[in-house]
């Protein structure tokens, strides 16, 4: 088979670079012809998106070694020590997946966390042809409880405490840490740090399950809530009602958003820097609580190289998310494309996926008969932004040891089209690179980018309009997952496989979670949702500079 490089035309494009949130009003669709090569000036280097090269499915209703529906992929890293290039061109290596707190639709369950391993076989395909969904495939090989320093699994229900046995300010409930892993990083002796969003806590666990230390957020991340409310610690409801929800009177005034902690975790390729970052704005660079404000988030970084869960950080900085009008159909944002994972490049350079929450498995799936929705076919939730970009901090100002890490000064300033960092301070740079919104590369796999549930099409059809129906090969609404592998090409020492994996939220027609069946998919007119697998979906990059880590000592 011939390299990609050889076979697609250098249809070079060049994005612009931003220090401040971009706007998408309409769908952000890639319009990179299928086999063309797109490229990204960054900082000083050329990187290059050679386009989708392959797309795998593991069945949604697959059961985990503990029993309970796997899930998909709220984060997932391929150990680097298993990672081989075969004479017939294939790869395989060891893919370790993190699913977050169970099915939850109807409340938060007493679900342990866990990580989930499988072998992974990839067979890249350069053609320009369409094909199926069949060049990765995954082999489930086994369940790791994640557990205490008891042993102990962990529950994923709201906490109600904040003390543990020798664990102080974490997030507790019913004698059992509470988690809700989202972010999943290696560390250079091969055991795993975990993001939490519940406590915005990094626990540090060995390759068992057992936690190993815990890492505390500081204090700009604590939440923190006003007198009347009565609550302290990191709870996240009031008398059973989301506190994302309670606006008036805002019950949480700072410190991590409920429902957004540390989203994304990764460790550099040299193994001396752990990088985490939340899934949006604090409470307090949320001006007025509202959406289109949660642009600002925080990355974090610590040196790991002498105490595997350090005491504070290095590095403490603004980045700027994109916004989006969720409607696409030209009206101001009003919303915040939060992030779902990131990939360290180096101490300040990241790859970071950020979405909107459109797509199948959102449960906005409603027909708009309007005419201003004919551009985006009548739609009323199209998926607007799904995207990798690219992220430097090299000229971003450091908050380490400021008033806004170590209390609650707002960082930001402003509002929508006027939300900035407040007079001295410079975020991240950030700049668009694999946008997963390619219709015509998704189509080549059979891909869609579908909204509409089935009442929606037979409104329509009753109107002399023929829409197509979201189906199975519908892209998803979360896409949570970050892997980088190399190629092992000689003759392009700098390309890498980029592996992008949804989160399906145990959406299946046949679930089962603590013993008991589900079908978790919805049959409701306007929100309708469809099977979703597991899917994957790889990438072909150049990322000049990037080392590959060395493989667990």
């Amino acid at each position: 088979m011939r390299h990609l490089a050889c076979t697609v035309p250098a249809a070079i494009l060049t994005l612009a670079l931003s220090a401040g949130p971009i706007t998408y009003t309409t769908p952000n669709l890639d319009p990179t012809p299928v086999g063309a090569t797109k490229s990204v000036s960054f900082a000083g280097a050329t990187y290059l998106n050679k386009g989708l090269v392959g797309v795998g499915n593991f069945p949604a209703s697959a059961v985990d070694g503990l029993g309970d529906t796997l899930g998909s992929f709220s984060s997932f890293k391929v150990d680097p020590a298993t990672w081989r290039k075969h004479a017939d061109g294939s790869y395989s290596g060891t893919l370790y997946t993190l699913p977050d707190r169970g099915y939850n639709r109807a409340s938060l369950i007493d679900y342990a966390a866990r990580m989930q391993k499988f072998d992974l076989v990839f067979r890249p395909d350069y053609t320009t042809q369409v094909v199926g969904q069949t060049q990765l495939t995954l082999t489930f090989k086994g369940t790791t409880k994640l557990t205490d320093f008891n042993g102990q699994p962990t529950t994923a229900v709201n906490p109600t405490g904040t003390t543990l046995g020798g664990l102080t300010n974490v997030p507790v409930a019913n004698g059992k840490l509470t988690l809700d892993a989202e972010g999943l990083a290696i560390a250079r002796d091969g055991s795993f740090y975990v993001s939490d969003e519940y406590g915005a806590a990094i626990l540090h666990v060995a390759r068992d399950g057992r936690l190993l230390g815990k890492i505390s957020p500081v204090q700009a991340l604590i939440p923190r809530f006003t007198e009347a409310s009565g609550l302290t610690g990191y709870n996240t409801q009031v008398k059973g009602v989301d506190i994302s929800k309670a606006t008036d009177p805002m019950v949480q005034t700072g410190g991590r958003r409920d429902n957004q902690g540390w989203e994304a975790i990764d460790v550099t390729p040299d193994g001396r820097y752990l990088v985490a970052m939340l899934q949006s704005a604090t409470r307090q660079d949320t001006i007025g609580n509202l959406e289109v404000n949660r642009a600002y988030t925080r990355l974090i970084v610590y040196d790991s190289s002498h105490h595997t869960t350090p005491a504070a950080p290095i590095g403490h900085y603004l980045v700027a998310l994109p916004t989006v009008s969720e409607a696409g159909v030209g009206a101001p944002a009003n919303k915040t494309a939060a992030q779902s994972e990131l990939v360290a490049l180096d101490r300040n350079t990241f790859l970071v996926l950020t979405r909107d929450s459109n797509g199948n498995g959102s449960g906005n799936a409603a027909y708009d008969a309007n005419a201003a929705n004919a551009a985006v076919g009548h739609a009323h939730s199209p998926i607007v932004f799904k995207s990798v970009a690219l992220v430097s901090t090299a000229n971003a100002t450091n908050l380490v040891g400021t008033p806004y890490e170590s209390g609650y000064a707002p960082a930001v300033t402003g509002t929508g089209p006027t939300l900035a960092p407040v007079a001295g301070l410079v975020a991240a740079t950030t700049s668009d690179f694999v946008n997963l919104l390619n219709v015509n590369q998704l189509a080549r796999f059979g891909l869609n980018l579908n909204t509409i549930g089935a009442s929606g099409v037979a409104t329509a059809a009753a109107a002399g309009r023929i829409l197509p129906a979201a189906d199975a090969n519908s892209l998803s609404e979360k896409w949570e997952a970050l892997a980088v592998v190399p190629c092992l090409d000689e003759a392009h020492p700098e390309d890498y496989f980029l592996l992008v994996g949804n989160d399906n939220d145990f959406l299946t027609s046949a679930g089962t979670m603590l013993g008991r069946a589900y079908n978790g998919l919805s049959a409701v007119a306007g929100q309708e949702t469809v099977e979703s697998p597991n899917r994957i979906l790889v990438y072909r990059v150049k990322l000049p500079g990037y080392v590959r880590p060395a493989a667990p000592r």
